[in-house]
């Protein structure tokens, strides 16, 4: 168990980071389920600053019959939960204290896909509910960056790392995962949510 507290701040958030969370056997079957569903992933069309684009990274959604979740003009249903990925949100759920019904998984083909800054939208989840961040395969750099103050955090994801954030992250955090020309891995990332139902 490798954990450490990357962000315990007076505003209330809290940023937990486990870099080994996964053993290499169940890292392995993952991965390979996920390649499995590589066909169900697509570019969303999301609205930023005004304007309607492609994400630069797949994207897909896994969780309970009939949730979606909604963000930057996306509304996104789930697939069924494959079972590998079940059973890693049933460990993820019991660190985290609550059920999580939904899963969204982006894939960064190579270090050229990314995300940028933004803060998760929770407005369709469980109030007080976490969201816990799963990464798989390349190793890519995650920041994180304070909304008034500007201070800027980092950590390298692992693969098998597991990243909670909780309390109000969200409302005075943004974070993102930069471009890495360099980098020529897939990475998955799984962002486990407690949706709210309806």
């Amino acid at each position: 168990m490798s954990q450490v507290r990357i962000i315990a701040d007076v505003d209330g958030a809290l940023v937990d980071y486990d870099a080994e969370f996964l053993g290499a056997g169940e890292r392995t079957a993952l991965l390979a389920e996920l390649a499995q569903v590589q066909d169900r992933f697509d570019r969303d069309r999301v609205v930023m600053y005004g304007k309607t684009i492609d994400s630069p990274r797949m994207v897909c959604a896994f969780g309970d019959d009939g949730l979606h979740y909604r963000y930057a003009g996306v509304d996104r249903t789930t697939h069924p939960w494959p079972p590998h990925l079940r059973a890693a949100r049933d460990r993820i759920a019991a660190v985290c204290g609550h059920p999580f019904n939904y899963a969204l998984v982006n894939l960064y083909r190579t270090g050229d896909d990314y995300i940028g800054w933004h803060a998760d939208k929770v407005s369709d989840l469980v109030a007080g509910s976490a969201i816990a961040s799963l990464s798989l395969g390349a190793a890519r750099p995650f920041q994180l960056r304070h909304k008034s103050s500007g201070e800027l955090q980092e950590v390298v994801l692992a693969s098998g790392s597991l990243l909670v954030m909780r309390g109000t992250c969200q409302q005075f955090y943004k974070h993102s995962l930069p471009r890495r020309r360099g980098v020529t891995e897939p990475r998955f990332n799984v962002t486990f949510r407690h949706v709210r139902a309806g």
